[in-house]
């Protein structure tokens, strides 16, 4: 459980440039790609950590299903927020313009 929830962070930091053009105006190195396989690894971590204890007591069940859903949500919405970088996945470059839209090139 533990590498599921480190995952989602890893995922966030590959674009914390994008995803803050005030901070970090111009074009930047598209990573998008690197930020969605943290995330596939981390929910499918999640959802083996509550496969596994199915077969725990209850209150183990109940305290890694808290974790589990709180997690998964939070991965949730970081696949909202990188959905939208993903149609740049073959380009070099990305830019967030400021209706929060993505352009795509190749430097």
């Amino acid at each position: 459980m533990p590498l599921g929830g480190l995952l989602p962070l890893f995922s966030f930091v590959a674009t914390v440039e994008i995803n803050s053009p005030d901070a970090f105006g111009g074009w930047r190195d598209n990573l998008s790609s690197f930020a969605l396989f943290p995330l596939v690894l981390s929910v499918a971590s999640l959802l083996g950590a509550l496969a596994v204890t199915l077969w725990a007591s209850r209150r183990v069940r109940l305290l890694v299903g808290v974790v589990c859903d709180l997690l998964l949500v939070a991965a949730c919405w970081r696949a909202y927020t990188l959905a939208p970088m993903l149609k740049c996945w073959s380009h070099d470059s990305i830019a967030r313009e400021a209706d929060g839209s993505y352009d795509c090139a190749d430097r």
